[in-house]
């Protein structure tokens, strides 16, 4: 998850590529070299949860995290999917190339 960002998104989403870069920094090493999750990747992944707060947030959010996992070299997938229940959190979806982030709605995120 993570990345260096991305095309302006609608004046209605409060998420932005920048502010889900920022959170979500500190989960690279994890995502490439493995070992331990920084505490920070954790705060970083309740935090942009907890900001995402409407169906084009986490779909924004999606987006962000697709696109900018694509620019980072030797990223892997499989251990980047772990981190929701590391960090003890909820996402819907797993992170691949070629998710359709338009299918992910808030009500996904509250199950």
């Amino acid at each position: 998850m993570l990345l260096l960002l991305l095309a302006p998104l609608n004046a209605a989403t409060t998420i932005t590529c920048e502010q889900v870069t920022i959170w979500l920094t500190p989960c690279i090493s994890y995502g490439v070299l493995g070992g331990a999750v920084q505490p920070a990747c954790c705060d970083g992944i309740r935090a942009l949860n907890a900001a995402s707060k409407t169906t084009e947030d986490r779909r924004t959010q999606c987006n962000c995290l697709k696109e900018g996992a694509a620019r980072i070299p030797g990223l892997n997938y499989d251990r980047v999917n772990t981190l929701p229940d590391i960090c003890r959190s909820k996402c819907p979806y797993k992170l691949t190339h070629d998710l359709d982030c338009s299918k992910y709605a808030l009500n996904s995120y509250l199950s």
